[in-house]
């Protein structure tokens, strides 16, 4: 039986020190078929440098950035307050897979969390 392609989504801001982490955590996982799509929310800090290293070396790997600045995600004291909503949302638009999930991009994962949330969808989508 062909698994479908499963999306995992990480948006990031300024993580450098924790996204390497995240990735290899989703390229370890037991579940193979997936897509790692990361959306990059205007990082300053080196995260483009860490990710380049996993796009380079892994064709299932996918940097997006943000481009734009708008001022209505910024609180009056300068602090983004869309809690990462917008680059979750574009990584949706770029997405390809049947199943789509998500990673935050200063945790890890269990290496068969993919495998685990897809059987129980899988289990459980049948008696509806």
């Amino acid at each position: 039986m062909n698994k479908p392609l499963i999306s995992i989504i990480i948006p990031t801001h300024n993580c450098c020190n924790t996204i390497g982490v995240a990735i290899q955590s989703m390229l370890n996982q037991t579940y193979k078929n997936t897509e790692i799509i990361i959306v990059d929310d205007n990082s300053n800090d080196g995260t483009l440098d860490v990710v380049e290293k996993f796009t380079k070396n892994h064709k299932n790997v996918f940097y997006y950035k943000l481009h734009y600045i708008d001022t209505e995600r910024f609180s009056k004291s300068g602090r983004n307050i869309n809690a990462g909503y917008m680059a979750r949302n574009y990584g949706l638009e770029k997405a390809k897979g049947e199943w789509i999930t998500f990673q935050d991009a200063d945790d890890a994962s269990l290496l068969n969390r993919i495998e685990i949330q897809y059987d129980l969808v899988i289990r459980y989508k049948k008696s509806h």
